[in-house]
């Protein structure tokens, strides 16, 4: 089973990536494809919804995982997108849909919801090292610059403790370059409940919104 975290630096710059990959250069055993997301806030303009929901609605789509569209909402999640996994459509986690469900909400509910916010991080690298894998890129917003983010990726059959002992390796870098604030999430979507996609995007909208 794998296991993900996410890790947001607000206060970088645009070559903290640099300083970043140079701090784990030494760990690295090879460097791997390019990659981008896309961070997509939704605001519901329904009147009068019921006290326990959320007006607020959000989608990722990861190109490093076939460009597949996660949507959450009210900790409720599903994936969209042309390579959706047969587990996920099985589990209820997708509807089998091919469109990525966010172009659903632009195109035909538009009257519904409405587009808040886009965050983007664009041509980011990946590094294997042989206990992990973690993914760095530069966020940018409407605004402009918005931070740094890491993803993390590892398995349960880690050799050196799974993945609470690599965040401890990856806070010890950034330590090294001297950033020690930032936002960081590693839980599940739902307690006691795995689904690495759900989960995955989960921890983005944790450290970005």
């Amino acid at each position: 089973m794998k296991h993900t975290a996410v890790i947001f630096v607000e206060k970088a710059t645009t070559s903290t990536v640099t300083e970043f990959y140079d701090a784990l250069s030494t760990h690295v055993i090879s460097v791997k494809e390019k990659w981008s997301f896309e961070l997509k806030t939704f605001r519901s303009t329904v009147k009068n919804l019921p006290q326990d929901d959320t007006k607020v609605m959000h989608s990722l789509t990861l190109t490093h995982h076939d460009n597949q569209t996660i949507t959450l909402k009210n900790q409720s999640a599903i994936v969209t997108g042309y390579q959706v996994q047969d587990q996920l459509t099985s589990n209820g986690c997708s509807t089998g849909f091919p469109e990525p469900f966010d172009n659903i909400l632009i195109s035909k509910l538009s009257n519904i919801w409405t587009q808040r916010q886009s965050i983007k991080g664009e041509f980011g690298s990946t590094y294997e090292t042989p206990e992990f894998l973690v993914r760095a890129a530069n966020v940018f917003s409407a605004s402009g610059f918005k931070g740094f983010l890491l993803e993390l990726e590892c398995d349960d059959n880690s050799s050196k403790g799974g993945l609470n002992s690599q965040l401890e390796t990856i806070k010890g870098l950034l330590d090294e370059i001297k950033i020690t604030d930032y936002k960081i999430c590693s839980n599940n979507m739902k307690e006691g409940e795995m689904n690495f996609l759900c989960d995955l995007a989960y921890q983005y909208v944790k450290v970005l919104d």
